[in-house]
């Protein structure tokens, strides 16, 4: 390894944070070509697979009456799909148009963002160096109304172009955790009218003494620590261990944005001269007071990203795109949306398992549903974004391990895709995007079966160590909008196509699918 960059800024805004793109498994053109096949569709809630499909013709031998839809899943980017149906010789079956486009818009709050990288030269040829001369912070000497100034904002070389002045108003010390004793700082902006209240309940949430009962706890027995003395092995740019994490509150004058995790705190300032020297959250003062929920979430949420950089980023030299990255934190708030009593992506009540009523219009998902042809990999920082891969996430954590899933994710020695090949232990990312799809087709049916489970029907109970999780069971038909079918749409590798064929289809039916490049095509019956 001659070289890494570092992505040292991640960011959580109520539509969604993170930045950057992702790639795509290779493929080869070659292996795709015209299937033409019958297929006898025997049962209901199954899952008929027909895979590296050119354009193909399928004749469906529907025996008794079924609702039937397909997800055609791209292989390739930049591919104009289309699929046509001729009338079944049954003239009882409903053929529907189902499928036409959704037009309206969603105006959404872009974050301004800086992506900084640093690139560390040559660090197989230089010699691993550890610093024991640095002095590290003492939390007994840590006490309320010390005051700090703090950079908010770096420029193109790294250096500081604004700052705050903050005081610390909560010092929780000395807490024992899995990860060994740590503490906590909160810090508020000077002049700002946040009561303390907020700021007890914003601490009390992420660290306190007792076992398994914070967010600290919660996320990192998944994931691990947040940053040891092994960085500095790796490169002497990078600030010493510290057992002292710290929260920045202030106003952000954003009304989108939660908070975030900055990576540039994490360096030197001799190296990035904007760093605060400290491992540390930034919180929005005005979303704390106006729904503190959403606070915690985000806690969550950017703790995912701040062990991500440490184990993956410093440790492992590994710089995942921004969607796989954000899916881990997005999975992260479902993980422990139960325990902060908190609604969470499926926005429905966390005491309640089931996957809620109808007509639910909050949650990550009604804006799945309204995008749900975009391309997993490919990431824009829209709300779209941070809505499919929050669905993709779900979806993992109920078919592939739970838990355990994300831990393997955090410790592959992969990349993207290649890392949820290695934890799911899947063939392929296109089955993994193909079975996704079905699932959402699914998820009106409790335990259809099979890799298609988002609906239990209550809690799927999953366990990590000595740990256990709650997942609400999700339904995707009791969102607005609901899941939008189309007949036709030009898709990007990793995409799904979905399109409802009819209701209470029975008799014999011939479907034109045109895939120009290649794809593969699930008929699912129900």
């Amino acid at each position: 390894m001659n070289r890494f960059s570092l992505l040292i800024f991640t960011a959580f805004i109520l539509i969604g944070c993170g930045g950057g793109s992702g790639g795509t498994v290779d493929e080869n053109s070659n292996n795709f070509f015209r299937q033409d096949k019958s297929i006898n569709i025997n049962n209901s809630n199954r899952v008929y697979r027909v895979k590296n499909a050119k354009n193909t013709t399928l004749e469906l031998n529907i025996d008794s009456k079924k609702d039937l839809f397909i997800v055609v899943t791209s292989k390739f980017n930049n591919q104009n799909i289309s699929i046509s149906s001729a009338s079944l010789d049954n003239k009882n079956s409903s053929l529907r148009d189902t499928n036409s486009k959704d037009k309206r818009v969603l105006n959404t709050i872009l974050m301004r963002r800086e992506i900084n990288e640093i690139l560390f030269s040559n660090i197989s040829s230089q010699p691993r160096m550890r610093q024991i001369n640095i002095k590290k912070r003492d939390i007994s000497s840590v006490n309320n109304n010390t005051k700090a100034n703090f950079c908010i904002d770096m420029d193109s070389n790294h250096n500081c172009k604004g700052y705050i002045r903050a005081s610390i108003k909560k010092v929780v010390k000395n807490i024992q955790t899995s990860e060994g004793i740590k503490s906590l700082v909160v810090w508020l902006e000077d002049g700002n009218s946040l009561s303390q209240v907020n700021i007890d309940n914003l601490a009390n949430i992420f660290l306190k003494s007792g076992s398994s009962n914070d967010i600290y706890d919660w996320v990192s027995n998944v994931y691990g620590e947040e940053w040891e003395d092994r960085a500095q092995e790796i490169d002497s740019k990078l600030i010493t261990k510290s057992d002292i994490i710290d929260i920045l509150v202030y106003n952000m004058e954003n009304n989108g944005l939660a908070g975030y995790f900055w990576g540039k705190d994490n360096f030197k300032k001799s190296a990035v001269g904007a760093s605060n020297e400290k491992i540390m959250f930034y919180i929005n003062s005005e979303l704390l007071k106006k729904d503190p929920k959403e606070t915690y979430t985000t806690l969550a949420h950017e703790f995912q990203h701040m062990i991500h950089f440490y184990q993956r980023s410093v440790i492992k030299g590994i710089e995942d795109s921004a969607w796989y990255d954000e899916l881990m934190s997005e999975a992260t708030e479902d993980l422990v949306a139960t325990k902060i009593e908190y609604m969470g992506p499926r926005h429905v009540n966390p005491y309640n398992g089931t996957a809620g009523r109808a007509g639910n219009r909050k949650g990550r998902y009604p804006n799945f549903n309204r995008y749900n042809t975009v391309a997993l990999t490919m990431w824009q920082n829209t709300t779209r974004d941070y809505s499919k891969v929050s669905a993709f996430g779900t979806y993992l954590l109920r078919n592939y391990g739970g838990a355990s899933l994300l831990h393997k994710m955090m410790y592959s020695n992969n990349q993207d895709e290649y890392a949820l090949i290695d934890a799911t232990g899947e063939n392929n990312f296109g089955t993994l995007i193909a079975n996704w799809g079905s699932a959402v087709i699914l998820s009106d049916i409790v335990n259809p079966g099979g890799k298609y489970q988002y609906n239990f029907g209550d809690f799927k109970y999953t366990s990590f160590k000595n740990t256990t999780y709650e997942l609400g069971s999700i339904n995707f038909f009791n969102y607005t909008p609901q899941p939008q079918f189309k007949s036709s749409a030009n898709l990007d590798a990793n995409a799904n196509l979905y399109y409802k064929i009819g209701d209470n289809l029975s008799g014999t039916l011939n479907l034109n699918i045109n895939i120009p490049k290649g794809a593969d095509i699930t008929i699912i019956a129900k």
